[in-house]
């Protein structure tokens, strides 16, 4: 049996149950369009305004449904425009899955029209990057790269398909997939014995132990045993921005986010006072730890540290056990070894934890406070609050960098632990929300998706409402209209003796405009005690909705950024 190669392609993707490709079409895309047509009725295309959005779709799908995402870009501009995309991707341990297009191999070096040399380019952001030189490799190259995606520290892979190879036919192609490998983590792996009794032994010992849970924590939904841990050991728990949704933050043992960006300063103040310390999927990074202050690399604390990657443990601070493995693995060894030692802590009657809800609650006073106010332009602690009060419990957040990360780290609180807030924390680009909010309700329909941006991602991301008025998606966008890059701004205004420069948009511009253009139901916010029943109307709505609110932007509302808050604090005594 022959099969062109296109269709062995698109085959290969259904062995792995694929339902979406996110993606563009181009040149050198035709035949692999040709094939995804005659496959609607199994994989969806889903067409972006651009392959930069494609790929956040992709992402954001992944994170949620525990499918490796796909997306798929055409040579020259396309593969150049995906990269940032594969790049969080990456960056964030999400399973990701690339195939680009190339111009035919049998042009090679002769000048052709988009040609680039993308094994290079994608060689930084990817886990694995190849080129397709014969048409019947392509089942174990895809083979291949949905293990590599999956396994292990999940990651971005990358195919490049040549024009020509994509028209060769192939005789009696090999067409299966692994099973294991349809979601992710895949072919888990389990730390070694002696360590997870010695890290056992470590945490019995402790006085004041505090988790941090990272990105892995939640890729490996290790959630129940991270709260089964906590509560046996009365362990309080913080998480990166990553890692939130690792234990449900309105439990008694959780710290929220700790760190430099949208960490709770008694969050920060319980770690810092911690004698051991166990990260938990976490790589230790510059903001969940302050920029290696909190603790600093010399201090005395015990670190434990579960890795699914090896090259993490140990990479920052010195480790007095690692355990190589998954975290929901690791920590149902760790938790075994735990009851073998009879290990049993009460946390409900714990003085250190009633102190720790005692320090959360006055920092939730203080919250209410700022969000009560019914000022003009609102407050950002406003929408949250808010938002709180009509989002159900099972709702998905897909927030962006700037104004809505920090408020969203420290204020968003989830009652249930799990995936319910993607923040793109790799690289912080701006843009994400938007597309993202359709890689969300692709894979939770059932869920309220809602979406958090400023103006100046508006301008980054603007056309993919069309891709969300087109699909008819029910989700419910809030840009924070503040006139400027605020996070520059303020960093301006606190380090650069306020010489704002090239930092301020256009007061004329009519988002609200632009979105009913597109064809969302779109209106504007200016005034605080308007916001509830705005946001209420447009959440419940079976239509795609767009919520404008003119917002205090960060240089005269400071976000939950630790230094900032303490050198504003220093600079007013």
């Amino acid at each position: 049996m022959f099969m062109k190669a296109s269709q062995v392609v698109v085959e290969m993707l259904k062995a792995y149950d694929v339902r979406y490709v996110f993606g563009l079409p181009g040149d050198t895309s035709m035949a692999l369009y040709e094939a995804l047509y005659d496959a609607r009725s199994e994989i969806t295309h889903v067409l972006a305004r651009d392959e930069r959005s494609a790929a956040f779709m992709a992402d954001v799908y992944a994170r949620i449904s525990s499918r490796p995402g796909v997306c798929e870009a055409p040579s020259g501009g396309g593969a150049t425009y995906v990269l940032p995309g594969v790049a969080e991707a990456h960056g964030s341990s999400v399973a990701f899955v690339l195939l680009t297009t190339d111009v035919p191999l049998q042009g090679e070096g002769r000048g052709q029209l988009m040609a680039l040399d993308q094994e290079t380019i994608f060689g930084p952001v990817t886990k694995w990057n190849t080129l397709v030189k014969r048409a019947d490799k392509i089942p174990e190259t895809l083979r291949k790269a949905f293990r590599i995606a999956t396994s292990g520290r999940p990651g971005a892979v990358h195919i490049v398909l040549p024009q020509d190879i994509l028209e060769e036919e192939i005789k009696d192609p090999a067409l299966y997939g692994e099973a294991e490998c349809h979601l992710y983590p895949s072919y888990r792996t389990r730390p070694d014995e002696t360590a997870v009794e010695k890290a056992a032994g470590l945490l019995i010992g402790a006085h004041s132990p505090v988790i941090v849970a990272g990105g892995g924590a939640v890729i490996s939904q290790a959630w129940q045993e991270v709260t089964a841990l906590a509560e046996t050991l009365a362990i309080p728990v913080g998480t990166s921005i990553n890692g939130k949704g690792s234990i449900a933050e309105n439990h008694p043992l959780s710290l929220g986010v700790v760190g430099g960006n949208g960490g709770r300063g008694y969050g920060n103040r319980v770690l810092a006072d911690a004698d051991l310390i166990l990260y938990i999927g976490c790589k230790t990074d510059s903001v969940t730890t302050r920029r290696w202050t909190l603790p600093p690399q010399t201090s005395d604390k015990a670190i434990i540290h579960v890795d699914v990657d090896p090259s993490e443990i140990g990479n920052n601070y010195p480790t007095a056990v690692g355990l190589v493995g998954d975290a929901k693995m690791a920590l149902r060894d760790l938790l075994q070894a735990l009851e073998g030692k009879g290990a049993n802590r009460s946390w409900q009657t714990s003085p250190r934890v009633k102190e720790i809800s005692a320090q959360a609650q006055a920092w939730w006073q203080a919250f209410e406070a700022k969000a009560a106010a019914s000022s003009s332009p609102v407050k950002p602690q406003r929408v949250t609050k808010e938002l709180a009060h009509v989002l159900p419990p099972d709702s998905i957040v897909v927030a962006d960098a700037g104004t809505p990360t920090p408020f969203t780290a420290a204020c968003c609180q989830t009652s249930q632990a799990g995936r319910r807030v993607i923040i793109p924390r790799a690289h912080g680009g701006l843009g994400y929300a938007i597309p993202g909010v359709v890689g969300a309700k692709l894979a939770r329909p059932e869920a309220t998706v809602v979406g958090l941006f400023g103006d100046g991602s508006f301008g980054m991301s603007a056309g993919d409402l069309e891709t969300i008025s087109r699909l008819g998606l029910p989700v419910t966008l809030i840009q924070f209209t503040n006139g400027c890059f605020g996070w520059i701004k303020i960093v301006q205004k606190l380090y650069r003796g306020g010489k704002y420069f090239s930092v301020d948009l256009s007061p004329d511009t009519d988002h609200v405009a632009i979105a009913r253009g597109f064809g969302l139901r779109a209106l504007r916010v200016e005034r605080s005690d308007d916001l509830g029943d705005v946001l209420r109307e447009a959440i419940q709505s079976d239509q795609p909705s767009f919520v404008e609110v003119v917002s205090e932007p960060e240089h005269e509302e400071c976000p939950p950024v630790a230094k900032w808050l303490e050198d504003i604090s220093r600079d007013s005594e």
